[in-house]
């Protein structure tokens, strides 16, 4: 079955969005830096906005004010500069509105996250997701399930992209054309 691809992942590959996070998952994501940067969306338009850089391999992710006062308010300081190699735990929360529209978005927990999550399963060999190519077990998780749909360990996400890529090669011995004897 091939890959479906959310409609929103079309949107802002750049930036972490709601469909960065797997449904019911929560993503604990450690602060490189935080700035205002100039940031390109849908249709060209550029804006100024306070966009959190992460040291863990994460996407970055855009914040809204809601997001920065509840940083703020876990880390007991409003200076972003002192919110470097601080942790946030990042989650969709369905009933975020913009105007009258509810369109869901991403939230930060109100409360410091847990040192880590308990221990992350792959979907398909069971075992624990661990830490690999200098990325922490969360953002593994992220990646492979926008990836493949699954949640799953370095070994496991090696098997599936061969397969996939397995897939995708042209086979060497069909050129469509008849052999003449």
């Amino acid at each position: 079955m091939p890959e479906k691809t959310h409609f929103k992942k079309l949107t802002n590959p750049n930036y972490m969005g709601d469909y960065s996070i797997p449904e019911g998952s929560d993503l604990i994501a450690t602060i490189d830096f935080v700035r205002k940067e100039k940031v390109t969306g849908v249709g060209g338009k550029t804006e100024e906005e306070v966009v959190v850089h992460f040291s863990d391999g994460n996407k970055p992710l855009i914040l809204n004010k809601t997001n920065m006062k509840t940083i703020a308010k876990i880390y007991k300081t409003p200076y972003i500069e002192d919110w470097r190699g601080r942790s946030i735990q990042i989650y969709y929360d369905p009933t975020v509105k913009f105007g009258r529209e509810t369109v869901g978005g991403l939230r930060i927990r109100p409360q410091i996250p847990a040192q880590k999550q308990a221990s992350l399963k792959c979907a398909d060999c069971g075992g624990t997701i661990a830490p690999a190519h200098n990325r922490t077990a969360e953002y593994l998780s992220m990646y492979t399930h926008q990836k493949y749909g699954k949640e799953l360990c370095a070994e496991c996400a090696a098997k599936e992209k061969a397969k996939l890529d397995a897939q995708k090669a042209p086979d060497p011995f069909s050129n469509n054309q008849e052999e003449s004897i």
